[in-house]
């Protein structure tokens, strides 16, 4: 027997699907006839392409001398190792970022992901979910805000977690509208 959505709601978590995020806005809703996906910001990439290039920048330090001297002699392994982690972090939380999160009404699919490959039926979307949390950091604290889809099995797909609360919940009612379910704003956590 199929749960009806006041059971599923009952059941479907409020735990953050991601813990953390960010304390800026990272993504932006952009709709284009039957789609509307989500974009990263400039100040999304430019945050990641920072590690990325401080990274690169300390790798060249480190290997410069190697090239000059046509000898591997006095290589500075710690600097290669810290060049490497910060240039595969900054490309990693790159790529994810510029990963599409789209709706799109006419293959009646939601997808994030480059490809439609691994996709979900808009029609197993049954609600919008907004969480909240409090992250606490060595020397700060903000708000980081979660954009749930909840899924007929009370399973959710996490689509944004940032920081601007007014984003999420301006974009949560677009989608709502889009998708033509209700939007489940759960209470903020303290982590």
């Amino acid at each position: 027997m199929a749960q009806t959505i006041e059971e599923i709601k009952k059941t479907t978590s409020v735990q953050p699907l991601k813990y953390g995020g960010a304390s800026f806005k990272t993504h932006k809703l952009k709709s284009s006839g039957n789609s509307i996906k989500y974009v990263a910001t400039i100040g999304g990439v430019l945050f990641c392409l920072l590690f990325l290039i401080i990274g690169l920048i300390v790798l060249f330090i480190a290997i410069k001398p190697t090239f000059i001297n046509k000898s591997f002699k006095n290589i500075n392994w710690f600097l290669i190792l810290f060049g490497l982690i910060f240039s595969f972090a900054g490309g990693s939380i790159l790529v994810g970022m510029l990963k599409p999160r789209v709706f799109n009404k006419t293959k009646n699919i939601y997808y994030k992901s480059f490809a439609s490959s691994s996709s979900t039926p808009l029609n197993k979307i049954i609600a919008i979910q907004i969480l909240g949390e409090t992250v606490r950091g060595k020397n700060s604290t903000y708000g980081s805000f979660e954009l749930n889809l909840v899924l007929s099995d009370a399973s959710r797909l996490n689509v944004v977690d940032h920081g601007n609360l007014k984003s999420v919940i301006n974009d949560a009612y677009i989608l709502s509208k889009f998708l033509n379910v209700p939007i489940w704003h759960a209470e903020s956590r303290n982590n």
